[in-house]
């Protein structure tokens, strides 16, 4: 417990030592809070039970690639002596997944696909541990890692007599119906925790460029309608829910899967970004000429 005390005092000795130092070319300083606003374009993409494939979620293969989409987004943030920061960050993308595309023969089977348009909104703490290493002047590439919680708003979608048919209300599995009273219609939106890494880019003393990966665990196992078990046709009622629940039998029409697993309603959804972002920053003073190394 001692060393962990000092290991803890030497951190923030480290932190608090200094007031300002040197931008990398020595000819800007920082002042202890840099304020930073920018814009992100990337790739995002989701592991849900729709499209799911065989592996360890670890594992590229896990996930199919072919199904990223775009995404942009625009940020305020703030940094802390170039050693921590925080972030607002507003992102709009899109996530979907086919069966078709799985390697798994039972999920091929099943035939259920889906879009889903992403707004999120999330607050993020950033740490640099190469500010620790170097007090007086900065690398212009520094790696970092981000955490914390954000709210989004999700609308599943399927393609229908070619046409996109939003799913939420359509209850394809039996939500709000008498024979199943605890399957509730899901919200449009949940929580998310998204967690990752950055690599940061000083270009100048005022614009940098970053890229980032960030993983988000949500609160809901409804991003693709998919999640507990096939319901009798005659709950559905009409043609175009029975075939939205049950899409196998375009495949097998004469298969019946009732009471059959749907989704995995253990396992919540989760989705995903690779991002490129140009900030530009406020509060880092060029050095007077004369002053000048």
């Amino acid at each position: 417990m001692k060393q962990v005390i000092i290991v803890l005092l030497f951190i923030l000795l480290s932190v608090t030592s200094y007031a300002q130092y040197f931008y990398y070319n020595e000819k800007y300083y920082d002042n202890d809070l840099l304020l930073e606003g920018g814009l992100s374009v990337g790739l995002m993409n989701a592991a849900t039970d729709v499209g799911k494939r065989s592996g360890s979620i670890i594992s590229p293969g896990y996930y199919d690639w072919g199904c990223s989409n775009l995404s942009m987004g625009l940020y305020f943030g703030a940094m802390y002596k170039s050693l921590f920061g925080a972030r607002l960050e507003f992102t709009r993308g899109v996530v979907g997944g086919m069966d078709s595309r799985s390697n798994t023969p039972y999920v091929v089977f099943r035939n259920l696909s889906y879009k889903s348009s992403i707004f999120e909104a999330t607050l993020t703490g950033q740490f640099y541990p190469l500010a620790l290493l170097n007090k007086e002047e900065l690398p212009a590439l520094s790696p970092y890692v981000l955490a914390g919680f954000g709210l989004f708003s999700y609308f599943p979608k399927a393609m229908y007599d070619s046409q996109w048919v939003s799913l939420r209300s359509l209850h394809t599995e039996g939500q709000n119906s008498v024979e199943f009273p605890k399957r509730k219609e899901y919200g449009e939106k949940a929580w998310c925790f998204p967690m990752g890494f950055g690599i940061k880019y000083d270009y100048s003393a005022k614009i940098n460029f970053r890229f980032e990966g960030i993983y988000r665990l949500t609160t809901t196992d409804y991003l693709d309608d998919v999640s507990t078990t096939y319901v009798d046709p005659s709950i559905l009622m009409t043609s175009q829910r029975i075939l939205l629940a049950h899409r196998y039998r375009e495949l097998l029409p004469t298969k019946d899967l009732t009471g059959r697993t749907r989704g995995s309603p253990g396992t919540n959804d989760r989705y995903f970004s690779f991002t490129i972002k140009v900030g530009y920053l406020l509060g880092r003073n060029k050095i007077p000429v004369n002053d000048v190394p």
